[in-house]
């Protein structure tokens, strides 16, 4: 019985370390805001190891703190909007939301939602610092980070100052 105790135990330290956000090991790239309007919506960080962004190269971290409160389902179909732009496939693009639905939150102001892209691009989800899901489908990564850092968005100043070219 013990053994299996510390074996459990074990398995969970691994699952917490697993889950972890690996920001000590990322330096800061660049950090945005974004409004509409006049409504402030969040503030955006961009790391990655060496503190510098190449399309492409990961691993990478997108963190975004919000200044008001956007419902999970407004968060995703902004998301599938910007989608729009790429060439995705509808199928895709709808296979990809019902999954960011399970694992988004409704967010409030100051809460914070980071996106982890690992070398392998898996994308790891984290709401005010605990591990909420993952995505590795092939593709997904990319077009996800597209959103904000593609210099061919509606937003170019926000990239930017993001990627670190303003």
């Amino acid at each position: 019985m013990r053994k299996i105790f510390i074996l459990l135990f074990l398995v969970q330290i691994g699952i917490v370390s697993a889950n972890e956000i690996p920001l000590k090991e990322l330096n800061v790239v660049g950090r945005s805001s974004f409004s509409v309007w006049f409504w402030d919506i969040y503030d955006i960080e961009l790391r990655t190891p060496s503190g510098t962004y190449k399309a492409g190269n990961f691993p990478l971290s997108l963190e975004l703190t919000y200044k008001r409160e956007i419902s999970n389902i407004e968060l995703v179909d902004e998301t599938v909007n910007q989608w729009e732009r790429f060439n995705i496939g509808e199928d895709q693009k709808k296979n990809w939301a019902k999954q960011l639905l399970v694992i988004w939150p409704s967010v409030k102001p100051a809460d914070k939602i980071t996106f982890y892209i690992d070398n392998e691009k898996v994308t790891y989800f984290y709401f005010n610092n605990q591990f909420i899901g993952e995505i590795g489908l092939a593709g997904f990564s990319d077009a996800f980070a597209s959103i904000w850092l593609g210099l061919d968005g509606p937003y170019p100043k926000m990239t930017k100052k993001l990627i670190g070219s303003h």
